[in-house]
């Protein structure tokens, strides 16, 4: 029975001890004083806007080559008595130094025999004229001798009347044979004549062809000496004494080095920012193009761009342009080696009332956050140029506004915001 009653009154028990507690707690609590809450205003950074003249600078990357590479080859054959030193992988020569010489006797005689040759053609001419003498010298007989023969044959004819002859006088007594033969010695002679006048044209002709025959000699013998066609470098070389060439055979790649090219692709909205993009179409060089800086391993050449290519390519949609640098291997400074893979920063053409700022204030492609007071506003800008770390706003910015470069988490038209202020060249 007790321990029945225990049962009963241990729980109303541990309730009650809760209820007094949970009430004693309710009657003591302490009263929390309620602080105001300060308004949230996120704090960005901002820069100034300064308008101002503005060159972009446009990056590119290349690859260094020469503007002229050729095969040197004979122009004879024979057998190779001179190599130049020079002429080595990498050699540099001058223009029209030796470089190698092609053995020149038989050119030699082939040029004596063409003089003997013409020797020989003119004694037929001078035969032929001696020929030609002698036949008009002939025919100016033969008609001395017909006019005296008819002289003759009329003083006989005269003689036969006065001696009362009515018959024909006879053909010898007025010379008639004579006449005849006569007459047959100016044939002979104008045939005579014309045979000198074809003996003298195909003289003259074999004069001409021994003429060329020479000329052509001359030339080869001259031709045994190769010389350098240009101020260069040798790439390749193919030849050694004693080696036996023709016309057909390559000796050495020879490369210009009087200037260096650089081909330099570029997208088409930077390439419209180029001196070159409204005034030139490709293909013509140009003069006083925009400068180029080129860089490669620490070492910098300045040239300049002088023409492009005027044609967009079709998979990239670029448009390359052609840089020259004089004298790649000038002595006196590091040579811009053909083949060296280089970056290039040339010069944009200048534009006027441009707002450079950092590449952070510009939002969704057109829009920046602009400061007015204490808040911030959206404003729609017009994008003349942008870098990875700068743009060019041409329009909807004015001279001493601030604009955020802060990345905002979210962005309310008219928010509130703590600004921290700092210059444009920061």
């Amino acid at each position: 029975m007790t321990r029945r009653i225990l049962q009963i009154l241990f729980p109303l028990l541990i309730v009650g001890v809760g209820v007094s507690a949970s009430l004693w707690l309710v009657n003591n609590k302490k009263q929390v004083q309620r602080v105001p809450r300060e308004k949230f205003k996120p704090h960005i950074e901002t820069v100034e806007v300064v308008i101002g003249d503005f060159q972009p600078i446009i990056n590119a990357q290349g690859t260094v080559t020469p503007h002229t590479v050729i095969g040197l080859s004979p122009e004879i054959s024979g057998r190779i008595i001179f190599v130049s030193p020079k002429l080595v992988v990498g050699g540099l020569f001058e223009e029209d130094e030796v470089l190698v010489q092609v053995d020149p006797q038989d050119y030699k005689l082939a040029l004596e025999q063409a003089k003997a040759e013409i020797n020989s053609a003119q004694s037929l001419v001078t035969n032929a004229l001696a020929q030609l003498s002698s036949a008009a010298a002939q025919k100016a007989q033969s008609e001395a001798r017909i006019m005296r023969e008819e002289a003759e044959a009329q003083a006989a004819r005269a003689e036969w009347v006065l001696l009362g002859k009515k018959s024909d006088p006879p053909d010898l007594l007025v010379r008639i044979p004579q006449i005849n033969e006569a007459k047959a010695g100016i044939t002979s002679a104008i045939a005579k004549s014309s045979a000198a006048h074809a003996q003298i044209q195909s003289a003259k002709a074999l004069v001409k062809a021994a003429e060329a025959t020479r000329e052509l000699a001359e030339l080869n013998e001259k031709r045994c000496v190769i010389k350098a066609p240009f101020r260069g470098r040798v790439q390749s070389h193919h030849v050694g004494v004693g080696q036996i060439v023709s016309r057909a055979s390559v000796l050495a790649q020879l490369q210009s080095i009087d200037y260096a090219e650089i081909r330099l692709p570029l997208p088409m909205d930077e390439f419209k920012h180029l001196e070159i993009a409204n005034a030139y179409r490709g293909g013509t060089s140009i003069t006083n193009g925009p400068s180029v800086t080129l860089t490669a391993n620490g070492n910098q050449w300045v040239g300049r761009i002088v023409r492009s290519e005027g044609e967009i390519q079709a998979r990239t949609q670029m448009m390359a342009v052609v840089a020259q640098v004089g004298q790649p291997y000038s002595d006196g400074r590091t040579a811009l080696s053909f083949g060296q893979f280089v970056s290039a920063a040339i010069q944009g053409r200048k534009f006027t009332d441009i707002a450079v700022l950092p590449a952070a204030v510009l939002r969704d492609g057109e829009l920046v956050y602009v400061l007015d007071g204490e808040k911030l506003f959206a404003r729609k800008v017009t994008v003349l140029w942008s870098s990875r770390k700068q743009i060019a706003i041409a329009s909807g910015l004015k001279n001493g506004e601030w604009v955020c470069t802060s990345s905002l988490d979210s962005y309310v038209e008219g928010m509130e915001v703590t600004a921290i202020q700092k210059g444009s060249d920061e």
